[in-house]
């Protein structure tokens, strides 16, 4: 092969526009000539890269704004399995000094003896404007008036009228509105523990209870034996954790004291983003709410609360419990299980309950 052959056979390939001249449109010529100007040789430049580039960008954001929707969609079919109102899209309920207060109702499973008794009664309150969360513990064996009823222990007012009762009751006690409720079981408090992966529990005081009831048999007792120190709880274990009530467990109120501790763990992780997101956790979490959570709260009214709770996870909570100890507010009524505040009127608890936020330290003890 000679050096030019060669040279032909290494030359690089030609571009159209190098094969053939550039040929003006009609409207170029026409712009040329009416203005004196030289008609083009080159092709307008054209930005190929610049536009997928855009392509990329929008079909990325599409991407993102249709998995936002699924999940959306996701969370709303959840609300509407555990809510009386899942399509209630207003903002969280709340009273002239930005609190929102949150009925929580937890009684033993269905078959479970007493039933319908709803032996956990706490309010949880969010102060909105100073982002602080505050556990307020009522004894079961507290005697109220329950409106339509008469006087009676308050466990049984969700017995007489349903949630509506017990929410107006607990209202007229505490003498603050309520304006939402969340009930749950014992299995309930299982599944949420367990899909959260457990929780980290510092148990002070060594627990024991010779007639903790067995697992598979409420009527037998199988004893309970809880060390103290730093531990990892399971589903199984913190239910046990909170319903000890005998033995060392100190009674209702040192139950009370110690469900307040689980929610507030619980609690802690559910709100986390990165468990919310993640379906390892997401699945049981939802699987556990469906089976044994209701609440009033629409979907809007949810997010705000696990926003509010998440921006107040850094305060400490403040947490009351009603009771019999020093500074605890109430008395036995004598004679009975029956307990009454210490001067025959819940003025002095209203008080409390009215400026928790304000006086922050427990006066439970």
């Amino acid at each position: 092969m000679s050096e030019q052959a060669g040279y032909a056979y290494n030359k690089p390939k030609m571009t159209d526009n190098e094969r053939r001249p550039y040929m003006p449109t009609p409207d170029e010529y026409v712009t040329a000539l009416g203005g004196n100007q030289p008609l083009p040789t080159q092709p307008p430049l054209r930005a190929p890269r610049r536009k997928r580039g855009r392509r990329i960008v929008v079909a990325i954001l599409l991407v993102i704004l249709v998995g936002f929707l699924c999940y959306a969609l996701y969370i709303a079919s959840i609300v509407a399995k555990i809510s009386t109102q899942p399509f209630d899209i207003t903002p969280l309920s709340r009273d002239s000094n930005g609190r929102t207060n949150v009925l929580i109702l937890g009684m033993g499973d269905p078959g479970h003896a007493g039933e319908g008794l709803t032996d956990t009664m706490m309010i949880l309150s969010y102060d909105i404007p100073g982002h602080r969360v505050a556990q307020i513990s009522i004894p079961r064996d507290l005697r109220v008036k329950i409106p339509d009823f008469g006087y009676a222990k308050i466990n049984s007012a969700n017995v007489y009228g349903g949630t509506k009762v017990a929410e107006q009751t607990v209202s007229n006690t505490l003498g603050i509105p309520v304006h939402y409720f969340v009930q749950t079981d014992f299995s309930g408090l299982v599944g949420l523990v367990d899909a959260v992966g457990g929780i980290e529990v510092n148990v002070k005081d060594r627990l024991v209870d010779s007639e903790y009831p067995c697992d598979d048999n409420q009527y037998k007792s199988c004893g309970l034996d809880i060390k103290p120190g730093q531990q990892h709880m399971d589903g199984a274990l913190a239910l046990k954790y909170v319903r000890c009530r005998k033995g060392t467990c100190g009674d209702d109120f040192g139950r009370a004291a110690r469900q307040q501790e689980v929610i507030g763990l619980v609690r802690d992780k559910m709100v986390k983003w990165q468990n919310l997101v993640n379906p390892v956790v997401l699945v049981p979490l939802v699987d556990a709410l469906r089976h044994s959570l209701k609440t009033d709260m629409g979907s809007i009214q949810l997010l705000q609360l696990a926003q509010g709770w998440q921006k107040a996870k850094g305060n400490n909570p403040v947490n009351l419990v009603l009771s019999t100890a020093a500074g605890g507010y109430l008395r036995n009524a004598g004679g009975s299980s029956d307990l009454i505040p210490l001067d025959g009127t819940f003025a002095a608890i209203q008080e409390r309950v009215k400026n928790i936020f304000t006086q922050p330290d427990d006066a439970a003890k």
